[in-house]
C-alpha cells in the first residue's frame, strides 16, 4: 500500500499527542495524516476524505463526544476503513471498547495504549495492507450478484480442509470444510470478500449446499481409500431457519458411502435468533438423522448457554480468541478453562481453535482440553494436500472414527443405518 495515496484520520482532544502521532507517522513514510481535536471535526473530516481514508487511530477519552460514540457514528455513516484504538484507560476497557467496535462491524486493526511507540505503530500498520485490501474487495466486479451466481453453479467455491487432533494422543479428529474462491490468475479472493457478499445477495444458503455436496464427495473418496475421518461444515443460523434444508442435506447422501454421522455442522451463535423455534426445530432434526451438531465460537454469541441446554450439540468449539488471548489475559484464561469444564461436563467433544503455539497446547492440556485446531499443527489445505497430510499422519490409515460404535461398524464391514 502507498502511503502517499490514502490518509490516516488521527482523533484526540489533545492537541500534543496528535502532533506526535503526525511526526511519528511521518517518520514511517506517512504523509497524508489529517487530524481531529474532536468527534465533530473527526465526522467532518470523515465526509470530506471518505474515499481516501484507510485507518482512524480513535482515541477513547474525548469530552463532548468520546470514541465510542464517535465510532457508532462512523458505522452508521458507512465507515469502512480499519480502527484502531488509543487510550491510557485500562486493558479491561480497552478490551471491551474493541467488543464494541466488532459490534458495529468495523475492522480493528489493533490497540495501543498510550503513549504509542514508533515500534507499535510500525506493527498495526503491516497489518493494514491486508485489511484494506478486504475492504476494498467488498467493490470487486467479482462480487456482484450475477458473478455469485456463475461462481456457484461453476464450483468455483471450493472446500480446504484444517485438521483436528486429539491432544491426548496425536491422533486425527477430523477436519474442518472452509470455503475458499480461487481466481483464474491464480490468487485467491478470500472468505472476508466473499461471505458477505454471498450473505448480502442471499445466496448463503446455495453456498452451503455447494460445499456440502463437494466435502461429501470428498469424505466418500477418501472412504474408498481407507480413510475414514468426519467432517465439519459451517451452516449459518440463517440457514437454519429453511426447513426443508434437512432433508436436501440427507439426499445428497444418497449413493455414496458416507453417513450423517460423517459430517458434523457447525452452528455459530453469534447472533440473537429471531426465529428460534423454525431453528430449533431445523436443528433437531438434522440431530435425529443422525448429523452431529457443533456450537462454533463458543462464548461470542448472546445466548450460547441457552443454545447448550435447548439444543442438542454434541461438540463444543471454543473460539480461537480465548485461546490465543488466555496465557496474557486472567479473564481470556477463565473463559477458556470455564467452557472446557462446561462442555467436559455436559459430555460434549471439546475443540479448541486458533491454536499457534506450543504454550497453548501446553495450557489446553492442562485444563482438560482434548482436540486442538489451529495454524500450530496445520493449515488450511486443499483435499489432495489433506489426503496427503492426512496418510503422514497415519500411514496405516487407521484413522479414528467419532464412536465405539462406528469403529465396531467399520471393522465388521457394516454401514450405520441413516436415521
Amino acid at each position: 500500500m502507498n502511503p502517499d495515496d490514502n490518509m490516516i484520520l488521527l482523533v484526540d482532544d489533545d492537541q500534543f499527542v496528535l502532533d506526535m502521532l503526525h511526526e511519528q507517522l511521518a517518520g514511517i513514510g506517512w504523509h497524508q495524516v489529517i487530524c481531529a481535536t474532536s468527534g465533530t471535526r473527526a465526522l467532518e473530516q470523515f465526509v470530506a476524505n471518505r474515499q481516501k481514508i484507510v485507518l482512524c487511530v480513535c482515541d477513547l477519552s474525548m469530552p463532548d463526544m468520546d470514541g465510542l460514540v464517535l465510532l457508532r457514528h462512523l458505522a452508521q455513516q458507512g465507515y469502512r476503513a480499519a480502527i484502531c484504538l488509543l487510550s491510557g484507560v485500562s486493558d479491561e476497557i480497552l478490551h471491551s471498547a474493541a467488543g464494541l467496535v466488532s459490534a458495529h462491524g468495523l475492522d480493528l486493526l489493533g490497540v495501543l495504549t498510550k503513549p504509542a511507540s514508533t515500534r507499535s505503530l510500525q506493527d498495526m500498520l503491516h497489518k493494514l495492507q491486508p485489511a484494506a485490501a478486504a475492504r476494498i474487495g467488498t467493490s470487486l466486479p467479482e462480487l456482484a450478484r450475477h458473478r455469485l451466481l456463475e461462481a456457484l453453479s461453476a464450483d468455483e467455491f471450493i472446500p480446504w480442509y484444517q485438521p483436528k487432533v486429539d491432544l491426548r494422543n496425536g491422533a486425527v479428529a477430523g477436519v474442518e470444510a472452509l470455503a475458499r474462491w480461487p481466481t483464474a490468475a491464480g490468487g485467491m479472493i478470500g472468505p472476508g470478500s466473499f461471505v458477505p457478499a454471498l450473505e448480502s445477495a442471499g445466496l448463503a444458503e446455495e453456498l452451503f449446499f455447494s460445499m456440502a455436496r463437494q466435502v461429501i464427495t470428498d469424505l466418500d473418496a477418501w472412504r474408498r481409500q481407507g480413510i475414514f475421518v468426519q467432517a465439519s461444515i459451517n451452516l449459518s443460523m440463517d440457514d437454519a431457519l429453511d426447513l426443508d434444508m434437512p432433508e436436501r442435506l440427507l439426499h445428497l447422501l444418497d449413493a455414496t458411502g458416507v453417513q450423517p454421522g460423517d459430517l458434523i455442522i457447525e452452528v455459530t451463535e453469534s447472533k440473537l435468533m429471531v426465529q428460534r423455534s423454525v431453528a430449533m426445530e431445523t436443528l433437531t432434526r438434522l440431530s435425529l438423522m443422525g448429523f452431529i451438531l457443533s456450537i462454533d465460537d463458543f462464548g461470542t454469541g448472546y445466548s450460547s448457554l441457552a443454545q447448550l441446554v435447548d439444543l442438542p450439540f454434541r461438540e463444543l468449539k471454543i473460539d480461537g480468541s480465548f485461546v490465543q488471548r488466555a496465557l496474557a489475559e486472567r479473564k481470556a484464561e477463565a473463559v477458556a478453562r470455564i467452557s472446557i469444564t462446561i462442555g467436559v461436563n455436559l459430555g460434549m467433544r471439546v475443540v479448541a481453535e486458533g491454536v499457534e503455539t506450543e504454550a497453548q497446547m501446553d495450557f489446553l492440556r492442562s485444563c482438560g482440553g482434548t482436540i486442538v485446531q489451529g495454524y500450530h499443527l496445520a493449515r488450511p489445505m486443499p483435499a489432495a494436500a489433506c489426503t496427503d497430510w492426512l496418510r503422514r499422519q497415519d500411514p496405516r490409515m487407521k484413522l479414528r472414527p467419532a464412536s465405539a460404535d462406528a469403529i465396531d461398524l467399520i471393522a465388521s464391514g457394516a454401514r450405520p443405518a441413516r436415521a
